[in-house]
This record gives C-alpha cells, structure tokens and sequence, in this order.
C-alpha cells in the first residue's frame, strides 16, 4: 500500500519514532483485513469491516476491505460503492483502482473496467495485476499487440504468471506466429503441467506436431504428462520419464477395478515397440505393486500413432499412451 494511504505524523516516545493517530490505525485495518482475505474467512471479514465502517466512515482502507469481502463473496454491485468510495478518499493507491475496476467489470462496465486498471497504472506502471488485467481487456478486444506488450511487462516482474504465459501464447496463435507459439505453450506447460489449461494447452501443442506433452485419459480424468523417453535406440526408460509414470501409476493403484493399457508406437521398428511396452510395464510394477498380475495389459505396434488434436489429425511415429478399461 502507498504511504499516501496513511498519515504521515511522526510522534516521539522513549527515543522511538512512531506513525500518529489514523495512520496506526489505518495500518491495523490493512493487517486485519489482510488477515481475512488470506484466511479466505470473507464472511467474518465482512462483518469486521462493516463495523469499522460505522465507526470511521471515511477510512479509505476500511470502505476498500468491506468492498473487497464483498467481492469476493460474489457481490460485486454491493461492492461498487465502496469501493468507489475508497477510490475518491485515497486516489493516489493503484490498489484501490485495480479492484475498484475488477468489481466494474464484474458488473459489465468495461469501459470503466479499463480505465481504472490504466489509472492503477498511471500511479505505478509496475502494478502487476493492473497489467495482466488491462492486457485481458486489450486482448478480449482483439488488439493483440497491445495485449502482448502489457503481458511482456508482466512476466518481467513474475516470470512465472499463469494467466500471461497462457495468454501470450492464444495470442501468438492468433497472429500466425507458429514458431513462437510453440516455445509459448511449451513454457506454459513446464511450469504448470496440470489443470484444465494444461490439457488446452497441450492440444495447442500437439497441433503444432509437438507431442513433448500428451493429454490421457485415465478414467474421469484427464491427465497431462511429459512425452514418455527412453534412452536412444534402446528399450530403457529416461529417468527424465519416471515422474510421468509414476503419476500414471499411482492414478491407476487408486482405482478399486480395471486394467492400465500400455500402447506402444514404433514405427517400422515391432521388437523395439515390444520391449518398450514390457519396460514400461516392469517399472510400475516394480514402483506400484498394487499393479502386480493382470492389473497392466501391454500392445505394441510398429506404425504411426493417428490421433486428432485441437481438431487436427496429427501422426507421432512414437509414443507411448495410457488408458483404463474397466475402472471404476
């Protein structure tokens, strides 16, 4: 929070400077309701601040907490007006502006959505959220250039930003930069290979005739995981692989019935697919022996694999995919 957020009086006491009246206060506010939005106890926080509000109407920090509880309890035309509030007794903290923008365009005023992320921006231009949420609004508009360079100024500050590497690379895609794209989805995925974005991302990809990262489906889940490697021309398994099948391994121990598929693709090469699939096989019975008897059934073929991805038919001449029959 900027120190304009408080007052700024200096009191001397026992050789010890201390910040004076509101400002003590202010500060308590901040803590309390920091406290509340990190518990993600909302309700209790509400009804904090809507005391404090009776008792200090015009503290900006206790209109901008009461307008942040709210927001976050899904009420963002009741947060408005306190927000706004906060907004007009303090102008000077980006803060203030940033979610007084998030409840705008949570109402449907865009507009004034972006305005406030600009202002945010105009008061520190290294506001991070104000960045990544103008460059949303910027890309929801199709200026993607603009978008990129507000997402550019993000990841400068938080490299690893969810939202900007994921966006970056939809913008890439957008404007034909298939190279980059790529290197876009393929940064994305390294750093959060899971999740509903995770499986978008890897279709993305696979499009591309990358299948460094593969979606399977195992189960109701869905579960994205690193290309299978072995070391080159051989039937050992990478040690680089072992983290993805131990996730496919102890997916499939969960499951009280069914069997794992192991398929194997080697294209022009049928002892090698062959092997490959017994290693693969011999690994997650030996790491999971839930998985002993016939809790694996292993194939292997000696031509491409022919799937479809992001709408796409794409060919891998090798790969190694997973599947449950059976499961429950």
């Amino acid at each position: 929070m900027k120190p304009s957020t408080f007052c700024h009086g200096l009191l001397l006491v026992a050789g010890i400077f201390l910040l004076s009246g509101c400002a003590v206060t202010d500060i308590g506010s901040t803590l309390r309701g920091d406290h509340y939005l990190m518990t993600g106890d909302y309700r209790a926080g509400e009804a904090s601040f809507r005391q404090s509000v009776r008792e200090r109407p015009d503290s900006a920090a206790n209109n901008y907490y009461l307008g942040r509880f709210l927001l976050a309890e899904d009420r963002p035309q009741q947060a408005l007006p306190w927000l706004k509030k906060a907004v007009r007794l303090d102008p000077d903290n980006p803060d203030y502006h940033f979610w007084y923008g998030m409840a705008l365009g949570a109402t449907g005023k865009v507009q004034a959505e972006r305005k406030q992320y600009e202002r945010a921006l105009a008061l520190d231009p290294h506001h991070l959220q104000s960045l990544i949420y103008l460059g949303n609004a910027e890309l929801k508009r199709a200026r993607y250039s603009r978008a990129l360079a507000l997402y550019q100024k993000a990841l400068k500050i938080w490299p690893h930003s969810p939202m900007a590497l994921y966006n970056r690379a939809l913008i890439m895609k957008a404007l034909g930069r298939t190279p980059e794209e790529k290197i876009a989805w393929l940064q994305y995925l390294d750093r959060y290979p899971s999740g509903s974005l995770a499986i978008r991302a890897t279709n993305h990809l696979n499009r591309l005739g990358d299948f460094s990262y593969r979606n399977h489906y195992l189960g109701r889940r869905t579960i994205t995981l690193t290309k299978i490697w072995f070391k080159p021309f051989t039937a050992e398994l990478d040690p680089y692989s072992y983290p993805a099948l131990n996730l496919v391994g102890a997916t499939a121990s969960n499951m009280k019935k069914g069997t794992l598929q192991v398929v194997v693709y080697q294209k022009n090469d049928r002892e090698l697919a062959r092997k490959r699939a017994a290693s693969v096989k011999k690994y997650l019975q030996k790491k999971f022996p839930r998985l002993q008897g016939r809790k694996i059934r292993i194939s292997w073929f000696d031509r491409d694999e022919v799937f479809t991805a992001d709408g796409k038919k794409q060919k891998s001449g090798e790969s190694v995919r997973f599947f449950l029959t059976g499961w429950k």
